[in-house]
């Protein structure tokens, strides 16, 4: 077979074109809207301020968060003991930044972190069928508590951005929030949506939008939006605002601005 028929076999492959649009996807997702922007827009009358990020894993996130809002303190939450590790030893000459060693949840409790070969997978939810990296079956016992919690013991009345990646977990964080969202101190929340169920038992995208709904929180913007083959949204990351962030654009923007208009 000539060079040019090689050529044309591959050409013609179906997966060929999968791959052409997955690697247009990742380079337009590249150059679009950037989320750390947008929150920085919603927040940016806020010099200094509190930003938890639930789900840390290795930190990039939190190293984004340092670069965009220099001025804010950061609480790290990992459960997972080598990601924690590395967290520590990561953002060590970095004052702002705190590393929690702790899963937040529904209520103070033993859970099972079921363990992925791929440690952003890890997940206090049963891996199903779908997610890949969890064939050894690996386990660890970790301990939980609620951000109420964690707020009182730490003095904290204001959160202005709570972000939440937990790989299917994310209601049950902010079920153990309630007290602080009734007093309306988070600012804004940057949440995981799964609409393909990873885990057993995982909480679909609109059941953390019915809670946050019933705390006058809207929606703001997608973000990251991964698609499978067939173009359904698999997952996707975004950002709700609170009714005092939305009254701000208002008054910035004009009537309308906070409310989609």
């Amino acid at each position: 077979m000539n060079r040019k028929n090689i050529f044309q076999r591959y050409l013609f492959r179906k997966d060929f074109f999968w791959k052409v649009k997955e690697k247009l996807f990742w380079f337009i997702k590249k150059i679009s809207r950037n989320t750390f922007k947008d929150q920085k827009m919603l927040l940016k009358n806020l010099e200094n301020g509190i930003i938890l990020d639930v789900g840390a894993h290795i930190g990039d996130t939190t190293e984004l968060y340092q670069n965009y809002f220099p001025g804010y303190k950061i609480f790290c939450f990992e459960p997972f003991s080598e990601s924690c590790d590395y967290l520590k030893k990561r953002f060590i000459n970095n004052s702002n930044i705190k590393i929690v060693k702790r899963a937040l949840g529904s209520k103070d409790e033993t859970k099972t972190l079921y363990v992925s070969n791929f440690s952003n997978l890890n997940s206090l939810q049963r891996p199903n069928e779908r997610v890949w990296g969890f064939a050894d079956k690996k386990s660890v016992d970790v301990e939980t508590t609620t951000l109420d919690q964690f707020c009182n013991e730490n003095d904290i009345n204001q959160i202005d951005i709570l972000k939440l990646d937990v790989q299917g977990a994310e209601l049950d964080v902010l079920k153990g929030s309630k007290t602080i969202f009734e007093k309306g101190n988070v600012s804004l929340v940057y949440v995981e949506w799964q609409v393909v169920p990873l885990y057993e038992n995982h909480h679909k995208y609109f059941k953390i939008a019915e809670f946050l709904a019933g705390y006058e929180y809207e929606i703001f913007n997608l973000y990251n939006i991964n698609e499978a083959r067939s173009g359904q949204i698999r997952w996707a990351d975004a950002i709700y605002t609170s009714k005092k962030i939305r009254e701000g654009m208002v008054s910035e923007y004009g009537t309308g601005a906070g409310s989609g208009w």
